[in-house]
């Protein structure tokens, strides 16, 4: 094993990469071309610290928390704020996330159902099929362990990162400066747009259900050394992250002219659909772009499965205890994933509009749960007094703004 950098490092890099990359990554060209140029350049200087530091503040919340082997977010939380709220911030914390857990789904479910509805006719029957496959592939990968999931993970993350930046460099031929250039004005709209942009950079730049399962390896092998090995890694990661994800923002955004943008947010679609409208767009683009969409999203579904299932198993705990019924934590496990694979699969059968849920519901949790939780909490209990900071106070403001997008109307 090298000393600088090991083959397990590596792994766990690509494994955020793979649970940030995905869904998020795909609309967020399409929020920031409407809201316009200021926007994009302005998230293009905030990627970096505002994917450091919550994230970051979310791993020392977790490791600095006295809990027994195993535990993660909700330990942590139930060891700081008692099992009262604990048991809320636990609920919030799984309906976060499961709600992303379904937009993933129905949205693969939907992928699977539009290419099979250019052979044949797509019935309830079908779609009912293609739902049931769905969630049993994806469970069956989750099963196979942590660390299989972690592999997994990160081998379906090389082809990602090879067509983002295939696509990204192949648009450079079509770059049209003017496309941004020509639209930079500052006024209250711009702001009004800035503010309303930050549950979808939120959204796309988070991976905060791995995080808890991140911090819970690192801590199992290095003890007290965690929190240093976790930030080594988390600092190539987010750098993956953040110039892979603008390079392929960027350039798509100097290609697309912004009545195709606007067309695509009106639709709900993502930005790999709004390059397909173009005139003389390639026939390898649509083929290729539900390819890459249901890799992306497939693989952040595994990483948000993760925290889903932590929150579900504590709240099957939780409920059976009201009960008077004391079950071994793997019943638990087995009953949470049972019960929220069935409520997936209904979900995708029924097909809701779940797009706009991504800017109106999801973004706003995840901030409750990754920005103000744990830097909030630096400032509420004496024990985390050491870990105030610059960022992470910049962190809690930006999570108040986020949160109040949902209740903007």
């Amino acid at each position: 094993m090298s000393k600088i950098w090991s083959k397990e490092e590596t792994l766990w890099s690509f494994a955020l990469y793979g649970t940030a990359v995905g869904a998020g990554t795909l609309f967020l060209p399409v929020q920031l071309g409407s809201a316009g140029p200021i926007v994009l350049f302005i998230t293009a200087l905030v990627a970096w610290p505002l994917t450091w530091w919550p994230h970051r503040a979310l791993c020392q919340f977790i490791l600095s928390a006295k809990t027994s082997a195993g535990e993660g977010i909700t330990g942590a939380v139930t060891y700081y704020y008692g099992k009262k709220i604990g048991s809320l911030i636990t609920a919030l914390y799984f309906l976060a996330f499961f709600v992303v857990v379904l937009i993933y789904a129905v949205a693969i479910t939907n992928s699977l159902t539009e290419q099979l509805a250019r052979h044949m006719q797509v019935d309830l029957r079908l779609r009912m099929l293609v739902s049931l496959g769905v969630v049993l592939t994806l469970n069956l990968i989750f099963l196979m362990g942590r660390h299989a999931t972690i592999r997994v993970m990160g081998f379906l993350v090389f082809p990602l990162i090879a067509y983002f930046l295939f696509l990204s460099l192949w648009l450079i031929g079509s770059w049209q400066p003017e496309l941004l250039t020509g639209q930079m004005v500052v006024n209250s709209h711009t702001l009004h747009q800035v503010w309303i942009s930050i549950p979808v950079m939120v959204f796309a730049f988070s991976h905060t259900p791995i995080i808890s399962t991140f911090a819970i390896d690192r801590r199992e092998k290095y003890g007290e050394q965690a929190m240093d090995k976790c930030k080594k890694i988390m600092r190539v990661a987010y750098l993956i992250i953040c110039l892979s994800v603008l390079f392929f923002v960027f350039s798509c955004l100097l290609s697309i002219p912004p009545v195709f943008i606007e067309a695509a947010k009106r639709e709900g679609v993502t930005i790999l659909s709004a390059l397909s409208m173009m005139p003389n767009a390639p026939g390898w683009l649509s083929v290729s772009g539900i390819i890459v969409a249901v890799i992306a999203m497939s693989k952040s579904f595994l990483g948000t499965w993760f925290g889903v299932i932590e929150g579900a198993t504590e709240m099957v705990k939780t409920g059976l205890a009201q009960a008077g019924v004391k079950k071994s934590r793997a019943f638990n496990r087995a009953l949470a994933i049972a019960l929220v694979s069935t409520i997936a699969f209904i979900i995708c059968c029924i097909n809701p509009n779940a797009i706009s849920m991504i800017y109106a519901i999801s973004g706003p949790l995840i901030a409750m749960i990754l920005f103000i939780m744990p830097t909030l909490s630096t400032w509420i209990i004496p024990a985390l007094k050491p870990y105030r900071s610059a960022g992470n106070l910049i962190t809690l403001i930006v999570g108040l703004l986020c949160v109040s997008v949902m209740f903007s109307g």
